[in-house]
């Protein structure tokens, strides 16, 4: 039990780390798009749209697995602040 609490922790601290990181990268859209960089700014408008969809299965009734699942196995719904190190 007590594996099972500290790998909940583990993951926990991971969505927070991810979710600080999409927030900072959502603070830098506006210098994104007026320095022309208009492809890693529409990336971040769909990192933003990603995130809301997974904001509205946490919500639902059984959402938090549901979204554990969907950010473990389905990797194109994760926004980039999710995805695995090695795969930069």
């Amino acid at each position: 039990m007590k594996k099972k609490i500290i790998k909940f922790k583990k993951f926990s601290q991971h969505i927070g780390k991810g979710l600080n990181t999409e927030l900072k990268e959502t603070i830098a859209i506006p210098s994104l798009i007026k320095n022309g960089q208009y492809k890693e700014a529409a990336g971040q408008v769909a990192d933003i749209a990603k995130m809301g969809g997974l904001v509205v299965v946490w919500i639902v009734p059984g959402g938090a697995v549901i979204t554990t699942v969907i950010l473990k196995y389905y990797h194109k719904a994760r926004p980039s602040a999710f995805h695995p190190k090695d795969e930069e």
